[in-house]
């Protein structure tokens, strides 16, 4: 029986997950969380087989959970289920130790498919994620956002939605002055200059959605 640990904010959206595992007899959901610091605690104390994170919740994102699974157990197989489905950030995903990436646009059945998939060690994307992968030439602002780790990225996510240095902080349990150095190699990784170019950068790449 493969064991499955759920992280969503959406209650209806974990929901559907459960249903969908609970219909494959050799599936079982061992736990739900609705943040990635309770998905964190869940996946220490439950040990799950395979981890299925949203990327944008509040707080801590998905990024960053999967980073926190990772530094715990390099072995770990977790799967990120996103409407951010842009191929800059199922690259960085990916780089950061993600095994599978599935677009929610896709129809359900990836979900299943990816479970059995990382389980057996290989990495599953959904088909229209493995389409735009091969097709599509790393542009160079791609190629920047694999330069950042995965904190880096948080912290880049969040200036971009608009949070201070001290909200970043709070959030992240980090110092100003560490989050400033941070905003400091973001920006010298990303070659942008400004809040508003860092605004602009996460738009085009789909980190934020645009507003326009």
């Amino acid at each position: 029986m493969v064991s499955v640990l759920i992280v969503d904010d959406h209650a209806i959206v974990r929901q559907g997950y459960v249903r969908l595992i609970s219909s494959d007899a050799a599936l079982s959901v061992c736990a739900e969380a609705e943040s990635a610091e309770q998905g964190y605690m869940a996946y220490v104390s439950k040990a799950p087989d395979v981890v299925i994170t949203d990327l944008s919740m509040g707080g801590l994102s998905g990024m960053s959970l999967l980073q926190k699974i990772i530094s715990r157990n390099k072995e770990a197989k977790v799967i990120i289920c996103s409407m951010y489905d842009e191929s800059s950030l199922v690259s960085a995903a990916l780089n950061n130790g993600a095994m599978g990436f599935i677009s929610k646009s896709s129809d359900p059945v990836h979900i299943v498919k990816a479970i059995h998939a990382v389980n057996s060690g290989e990495v599953y994307l959904s088909d229209e994620l493995q389409t735009r992968q091969h097709e599509n030439t790393p542009s160079k602002e791609s190629e920047y956002i694999k330069r950042l780790s995965a904190k880096e990225f948080e912290i880049f996510k969040m200036l971009a939605e608009g949070k201070s240095i001290p909200e970043c902080a709070n959030t992240l349990n980090l110092s100003e002055k560490t989050i400033n150095n941070y905003q400091t190699s973001i920006r010298t990784k990303l070659k942008v200059e400004t809040p508003a170019a860092l605004v602009h950068f996460a738009q085009r790449n789909g980190v934020i959605k645009s507003f326009q």
